[in-house]
């Protein structure tokens, strides 16, 4: 009686840990953009990134801690630019401008992420992307504040006055995002630059 083959068993793949997280990043990203974040489930994410339910919880708690964890990486990606841009030690005001200019730039190139974030996460995930955006304000807000105490921006409070910047530039983006068209990057720039210098009292905007 001949001899019948038993199915050849699938070969495991042995991931390191980071690099199961980045499986699980990519797949909430397919996923949510794809269905939605309010209609995606942890099993919708696991599927995608070919693995148990298990799995997903050795790394994230709810799929907010996962969108979250998207948001992050954009904002950590920012910080290490804002930290090459102080880095170079120019002058106050060209540091400024180029720091403004980069984060608008950033914003934009990340537009579908930012519709996601803002247009479809609930409350507890938005909560979690606020406290990455708060590692990027801070840090700029001390340079700011530096550069106030050197006389260079003249303001009654150059922290508060930088926030108050940078959350209107913010919210522009994400109503300008959230419309879905072109974004006039170069137009925005300019006005946020222009906003930036009569704010914080530069000599060009006297």
């Amino acid at each position: 009686m001949p001899q019948t083959s038993s199915p050849a068993k699938r070969k495991r793949v042995h991931k390191s840990p980071e690099a199961r997280k980045a499986d699980i990043l990519r797949a909430g990203h397919e996923v949510f953009s794809t269905i939605g974040f309010s209609e995606a489930t942890i099993q919708d994410i696991t599927t995608a990134a070919g693995m148990g339910k298990g799995s997903f919880y050795m790394y994230f708690e709810t799929k907010d801690h996962v969108l979250g964890a998207m948001w992050e990486e954009y904002v950590n990606a920012f910080y290490d630019t804002t930290e090459a841009i102080l880095a170079r030690g120019e002058a106050w005001w060209p540091t400024l401008d180029e720091l403004l200019t980069q984060l608008i730039q950033h914003a934009v190139d990340h537009a579908e992420l930012h519709r996601l974030v803002y247009g479809s996460a609930n409350a507890k995930a938005l909560d979690l992307c606020k406290e990455s955006n708060a590692r990027v304000v801070n840090r700029i807000c001390e340079f700011v504040v530096r550069g106030e105490h050197a006389g260079a921006f003249r303001s009654r409070n150059a922290d508060w006055a930088f926030r108050m910047i940078y959350y209107a530039a913010d919210g522009l983006l994400e109503d300008l995002i959230a419309q879905g068209g072109p974004i006039d990057t170069e137009e925005v720039t300019r006005s946020v630059l222009e906003l930036a210098h009569r704010t914080l009292g530069a000599p060009d905007a006297e």
